[in-house]
């Protein structure tokens, strides 16, 4: 479920009521300097991206821009209202894609691709904040916000999702503070975030955020530095990371392209053995839920190629292609369901299948996530598979997960409300009142769907690769799974790696896996790869 984390770390909100106990401070003159300010984004004792934010008055008028990166570069053009540094509006790039954004004081209008989206201002907030992604500006300004207009309530808009957010800021308890953190800094804790608060320590003269911490993602923002240098040689690229080198290829790669069911033409890559002979095995990749592409990219981490180069180092024809709406690929990402996806994979397999030296009979499937529950589907519905291999599949119909992911980390009441609110959204997405992130037909062609049940039909033999350490796919679930094929006599191998996490990334013994280790560079599993490539062997 590799589109859920990172939706994740767009800081979306639920929406949330003003803590009673909450004591709002009187308003203030302090404002935040004109200058530019550096931040890393740091995670697993290394930087994973990058936020450069400038401040600049001028004809009575007061700007920010910032430039910030992890997984794509976003350039951020705001216009604040000089008195209490709300937003007024804002100019956005994500990645390529224009975005324009205009606050009125009761509504929102957000303008992308042609598409025009009215949002609604959050009851008794009194000022604007823009996130998405990385950007920071937003939490940049908060604590300046609450000091200029004496309100602890924002509007928060969320640019990637076109969603308006209510954001609700409380005093840092001192014990939170980090030690490096000055006893003067203000501290506010932005409450009702999805996947846990926010915390701003900010330095108490300027209120310029000196830190911002996600605990929850596992991710520190840091002020490394501050300059008054002008807007105009503001670094244009920030520093991200770099995926590390793959393996030296034994092998040829071309680019080719098929066209699914409904005309949909699908990109992709195949990768030929150099010592190519007749009737060789192929292997066919299926990537995790999202807008992927056929190297199954998270953040400087491209899973599929990496198993690409290896696979055909030890002698497989292996085919990656880019999701339909993805890359080069046609089609429509937002309107694609889980019969789309289904027949876009039959369409792989069936050109793998006629594609030279291949031997159509020792064809499997390697599918990741959702692509680990789309496999089953796939052998059980009729194609020729030799076997199916299942990186970290879900074990739970997908409506549980999504519960699963939303209360994880949380206990009592917050556990509960969060398990409360998951549910009213799913009830929402099946009721068609709801479109997450765009993936509103997804989900909804895939409630109700079983793994447990389907697995018991698939008729070729069966790999599970899982990691002990998955936050997405939780290993706790896998005996269900394995249970159920078992039950049904099905040839099934279980390969459990304690220290791996959902992209099997492994993760220091002692440590917990975050979400921000997607973000840095890291190798997929050695020893996984070695339990994949065996097992291939064996049953090709």
């Amino acid at each position: 479920m590799l589109a859920m984390i990172l939706a994740s770390l767009l800081f979306a909100a639920d929406a949330a009521s003003p803590s009673p106990a909450t004591s709002t401070p009187a308003p203030s003159s302090v404002a935040i300097p004109d200058g530019t300010y550096t931040y890393e984004f740091r995670a697993g004792g290394g930087t994973i991206g990058t936020s450069v934010i400038t401040i600049a008055r001028a004809n009575g008028g007061l700007k920010a821009h910032e430039v910030a990166s992890i997984q794509v570069t976003y350039t951020l053009d705001s216009s604040l209202d000089p008195a209490t540094l709300s937003t007024t509006a804002v100019h956005a790039v994500v990645g390529s894609t224009p975005l324009d954004v205009a606050f009125g004081s009761t509504s929102i209008t957000e303008t992308a691709k042609g598409k025009t989206f009215t949002l609604p201002v959050a009851a008794g907030a009194k000022g604007n904040v823009v996130l998405s992604g990385p950007v920071m500006t937003g939490f940049f300004l908060a604590a300046a916000q609450v000091h200029a207009t004496g309100s602890m309530v924002l509007t928060g808009v969320d640019i990637g999702a076109a969603q308006s957010l209510l954001i609700t800021l409380v005093p840092a308890p001192s014990s939170s503070r980090p030690a490096k953190i000055g006893s003067t800094d203000i501290g506010y804790v932005a409450k009702g975030l999805v996947n846990g608060e926010v915390t701003v320590w900010a330095d108490p003269s300027t209120l310029v955020p000196e830190e911002m911490d996600v605990p929850s993602q596992g991710i520190s923002i840091v002020l490394t530095k501050k300059s008054t240098v002008s807007m105009a040689t503001q670094q244009a690229n920030p520093a991200v990371p770099t995926p590390l080198p793959t393996a030296v290829p034994h092998f040829t790669s071309r680019d080719v392209s098929f066209t699914s069911r409904d005309g949909t033409k699908l990109a992709g890559t195949v990768t030929v053995p150099d010592r190519a002979t007749a009737g060789m095995p192929a292997v066919v990749l299926v990537h995790g839920s999202g807008p992927v592409d056929r190297n199954e990219q998270v953040g400087p981490n491209p899973i599929f190629l990496e198993l690409s180069n290896a696979l055909s180092n030890n002698g497989f024809v292996v085919l990656r292609y880019d999701k339909r709406g993805i890359g080069k690929s046609g089609g429509n990402a937002r309107n694609a369901t889980r019969d789309d996806l289904l027949d876009d994979a039959r369409a792989a397999l069936a050109f793998v299948g006629r594609y030279h030296n291949v031997d159509p009979h020792r064809v499997f499937v390697l599918g990741h996530s959702e692509g680990g529950e789309l496999a089953p589907s796939l052998a059980a519905g009729g194609a020729p598979l030799r076997g199916i291999a299942l990186m970290a599949p879900p074990a739970i119909p997908l409506d549980q997960i999504l519960i699963q992911q939303t209360s994880r980390g949380l206990t009592g009441t917050a556990k509960a409300q969060a398990i409360a609110d998951e549910q009213k959204q799913i009830a929402m997405v099946k009721a068609g009142t709801a479109n997450p992130y765009g993936a509103g037909p997804w989900l909804r062609s895939s409630f109700g769907i079983d793994p447990a049940q389907v697995i018991k039909k698939v008729p070729c033999p069966i790999l599970i690769l899982q990691g002990g350490k998955d936050f997405q796919v939780l290993a706790k679930d896998l005996p269900r799974l394995v249970d159920a094929a078992k039950s049904a006599h099905r040839d099934v191998t279980v390969r459990v790696f304690p220290n791996d996490d959902h992209l099997f990334i492994t993760v220091p013994t002692g440590h917990t896996a975050v979400p921000a280790e997607y973000l840095a560079p890291h190798r997929v599993d050695p020893a996984m790869v070695s339990a994949l490539l065996a097992w291939l062997h064996a049953k090709s």
